[in-house]
C-alpha cells in the first residue's frame, strides 16, 4: 500500500460520523410499527423522535436549543447500565486507552498494524466518552 494510500484510509477512519442519528417511530393504523429516518404523517398520536448516538437508543424530547446536550454517562444510564457498571466500564475504557498508547506501533510497522492500533484508540476514546463523560 503507499504511503499516501495509507494516509487517505487513516483520515477515513479518523473522520467517521459520530453524531447523532434522528429516527422516528410510529404505529398506523393497521398496527404496524415503522421505523423511519424522515418524520411521520401528520398528527400521528402515537410518534416518537428517537436519537441514536454510538449505537444507543434513547428518546429524547425537543430540547431548547440552548439546552446542554446529554453527558455520557446519562446516555448509559438510559441504555440501562447501572451505577456501579458505568464506574467500572469508565475505569476499564481509561486502562484499555493507556496500554494501547503503550503499546504504539513504530511509523514502520505495517499498515494494517497501524490501522487496528487506531481503530482500537478510537473505541478505546468512544467508551470513555459514554462511560466518563
Amino acid at each position: 500500500m503507499k504511503p499516501s494510500l495509507f494516509v487517505i484510509a487513516l483520515l477515513c477512519l479518523v473522520a467517521a460520523p459520530a453524531g447523532a442519528q434522528q429516527v422516528y417511530s410510529w404505529t398506523d393504523a393497521n398496527g404496524t410499527k415503522h421505523f423511519s429516518d424522515t418524520p411521520p404523517p401528520p398528527n400521528t398520536p402515537t410518534a416518537k423522535k428517537l436519537v441514536v448516538r454510538n449505537g444507543v437508543t434513547s428518546e429524547e424530547a425537543e430540547a431548547p436549543a440552548d439546552a446542554a446536550p446529554k453527558e455520557g454517562p446519562t446516555m448509559a444510564a438510559a441504555a440501562g447500565y447501572s451505577p456501579e457498571d458505568i464506574t467500572r466500564n469508565c475505569a476499564a475504557a481509561r486502562k484499555n486507552l493507556d496500554a494501547y498508547n503503550a503499546a504504539k506501533p513504530g511509523e514502520d510497522a505495517d499498515p494494517e498494524t497501524q490501522i487496528q492500533y487506531q481503530e482500537n484508540i478510537n473505541k478505546a476514546m468512544s467508551q470513555i466518552k459514554l462511560f466518563c463523560g
